[in-house]
């Protein structure tokens, strides 16, 4: 899934932890942030998906991305 599409949760979940519309760009660049905050954390790059609940999580480690 691209980051940029304005359908779907790529665009709609960071505008909603913003609190405001976003940009395709900014959305890019939130998900960069993200998997550098993960990178960051726990050494590796985050492979984001969702699990069975919904929640945004690395495929890798299973941890949660967004709160």
């Amino acid at each position: 899934m691209i980051a940029c599409s304005r359908c779907g949760r790529w665009h709609l979940d960071p505008e909603k932890v913003d609190g405001k519309r976003l940009s395709c760009t900014e959305v890019k660049r939130y998900w960069a942030k993200v998997r550098k905050e993960h990178l960051r954390l726990t050494g590796h790059a985050a492979q984001i998906t969702t699990d069975e609940s919904g929640n945004w999580i690395c495929l890798k480690c299973n941890g949660r991305l967004l709160s």
